[in-house]
């Protein structure tokens, strides 16, 4: 059941609460603009009473509440002198608030920010299988960006505004009480407009923002995979893609606004009509000495100074409910669960060995089993290569050592103990992995092959670039090891990016590697030199490699063949060649298929 819409606003609230001093700051201000709205019509009726027409009238104004001898006569310089203070103290109150709020709104925007930052680091991998990253990412920055606007702009609204309103009918108290009651009338009108209004800019804003994320993430696809898009000619495919999710965007944004004007429209005319009965009766009372002239005018220029404050805590709403719809799915990524991490022991070093246990395994609940009862015995220092068709099993094995899923059933043990036994940080520090798809972040070289480190160790950072073959066309760059390799290592050749993750695997010299494809993209003479860097790589260590191109993984140690998410066999290249099963097969498959 989602929050509702009072949980969800106290939540951001609690976010804003935590800086109370600009918080105090933008509310004292925001009370003296709230109270200099109200000064005019107060400076506007003694001016008129004393010094253009003779005072008089039932009812007591500001020359009545204060001694004659202060407003009897005020001098012609003295209503000027008073709007320039006015006009001043407005001025210095309303940069504050500007101040102060931009401040808040930042920091909240902020801290919220961080928040969901620091959740998507620690969500499990499931959770980015159910969710596109153009999703995540429009969650982050758009969602957000209206979470604090709307708080902002809520907070400010609700707090200026209702104080002007209510200085402006506290005057109208003073001026008139009788006509001043017509003024409640509107209230009654005006909740049940907002509250049906309400529900609707909900379920917009729920909308509005849905077809946004759907919007970056075609973004995200089409610019990320903007090669793939180019040599095969999709351009058109993915404007008319863009064109589709940018109407819904469209489409969905105009509902939005013109049920917010509908709103306000509505509230608007009932305001009018309150107001034009109001002065009317004004109007008459005038008419009949029970106003003096300066009290009518005061009168009339709170009346109409009214229709603003109340036009905008109408509007509020709007912004309110944008704000509401945003902080659900925010919050709603906040509140998922992160990583399963209820290990108790820490794990220093590793032996290295590992035993699969009657594993089984599935993605979903509709899903096929991916792991179907699967027993395998790995000895420290031992080279396992896993090999078979699509869907075999073979990547699933490997997720689940570094605990990216755990096992439905079964369990995998690292060195005689249950992996869930271990903290996952301990238990992460003592893999290391080089798969086909290398991940390289827009930063130096050195950054990238000792990334994961508290500091960097030069050093050591060249002696694994050596190790790895990639001191050579790393010493040839501009900069060397501080060269900046572009988003994801696009300034460099697909075997430069392999041998830099070789590079950064032995920095880290974890004690238990994993090979995902680490080859299958490379030319010849790329994979020479990455899969001589994998060889010095695999010294000593318990490695588990995942290789379709069965050359490069004839010396390994033992060689599994998956099919069906259960081990067919496993032995030595020789032993399976000879029991001419699985392995056999697909070995003639890519000899025959080979040039």
């Amino acid at each position: 059941m989602p929050p509702s819409s009072r949980q969800l606003y106290l939540r951001i609230l609690r976010h804003t609460l935590a800086y109370k001093w600009p918080l105090l700051a933008s509310m004292v201000s925001l009370a003296l603009v709230a109270a200099t709205e109200a000064s005019f019509g107060w400076l506007m009726q003694p001016l008129i009473d004393h010094n253009f027409g003779q005072q008089g009238g039932a009812m007591p104004a500001l020359g009545k509440l204060l001694p004659d001898n202060l407003t009897a006569a005020w001098p012609l310089w003295g209503v000027p002198v008073a709007l320039v203070i006015v006009g001043l103290i407005r001025f210095i109150a309303t940069y504050v608030n500007a101040y102060a709020a931009s401040w808040l709104a930042s920091r909240v925007q902020h801290d919220v920010r961080k928040l969901m930052f620091n959740r998507l680091m620690r969500l499990p991998v499931a959770a980015f299988d159910r969710e596109s990253a153009g999703v995540l990412l429009s969650r982050v920055t758009y969602d957000v960006s209206i979470i604090t606007q709307a708080n902002t702009q809520v907070l400010t609204v609700l707090f200026k505004d209702s104080l002007t309103v209510v200085f402006l009918l506290g005057s109208l108290l003073l001026i008139d009480w009788q006509l001043t009651l017509f003024c409640f009338a509107v209230i009654p009108a005006i909740a049940i407009c907002v509250t049906v209004m309400g529900r609707r800019l909900r379920r917009l804003s729920l909308l509005n923002q849905s077809t946004m994320g759907e919007l970056t993430r075609i973004l995200d696809e089409a610019l990320g995979g903007q090669r793939i898009v180019k040599v095969f000619g999709g351009q058109r495919y993915e404007e008319a893609r863009f064109d589709d999710a940018a109407k819904q965007v469209r489409q969905a944004m105009v509902k939005l606004d013109s049920s917010s004007a509908l709103n306000s429209g509505v509230v608007m005319l009932i305001v009018a009509i309150v107001l034009a009965t109001i002065i009317y009766f004004a109007s008459l009372r005038s008419q009949a000495h029970v106003l003096s002239a300066g009290d009518f005018i005061a009168f009339m220029v709170w009346m109409l100074q009214l229709q603003q404050p109340i036009k905008n805590l109408t509007k509020m709403n709007e912004q309110l409910q944008r704000g509401l719809a945003a902080a659900q799915t925010a919050f709603g990524l906040i509140d998922q669960p992160i990583e399963p991490d209820n290990g108790k022991q820490e794990l220093t070093h590793t032996q290295g060995a590992i035993r699969f246990q009657q594993v089984r395994f599935r993605y979903s609940d509709e899903a096929a089993w991916a792991l179907n009862g699967v027993d395998l015995d790995i000895a420290p220092g031992e080279v396992i290569a896993l090999v078979g068709g699509s869907g075999g099993g073979k990547t699933t094995i490997a997720t689940l050592l570094p605990r990216f899923y755990d096992p439905i059933e079964g369990a995998v043990l690292l060195d005689g103990h249950d992996l869930r036994d271990y903290t996952l940080a301990s238990l992460r520090r003592q893999i290391a992995l080089v798969s086909q798809d290398v991940i390289l972040f827009n930063d130096s070289i050195a950054a990238n092959i000792a990334y994961g480190a508290e500091q960097l160790d030069q050093p050591r950072i060249e002696a694994a670039a050596r190790a790895a073959y990639a001191h050579d066309f790393i010493s040839a760059m501009p900069k060397g090891y501080e060269t900046q390799i572009g988003e994801n290592g696009t300034r460099l050749s697909g075997g430069q990016r392999q041998r830099l993750a070789i590079a950064r695997a032995l920095y880290k010299n974890a004690p238990i590697l994993i090979l995902d494809e680490a080859t299958s993209a490379l030319d010849t003479e790329s994979e020479r030199q990455v899969q001589a860097a994998l060889d010095v790589l695999m010294q000593g260590r318990t490695t588990l490699v995942i290789a379709h191109r069965l050359s490069t993984i004839e010396k390994a140690d033992r060689i599994v063949a998956m099919q069906g998410g259960r081990i067919a066999e496993v032995g030595s290249h020789d032993e399976l060649l000879q029991q001419n099963g699985v392995y056999a097969n697909l070995y003639r498959q890519q000899r025959s298929d080979a040039p």
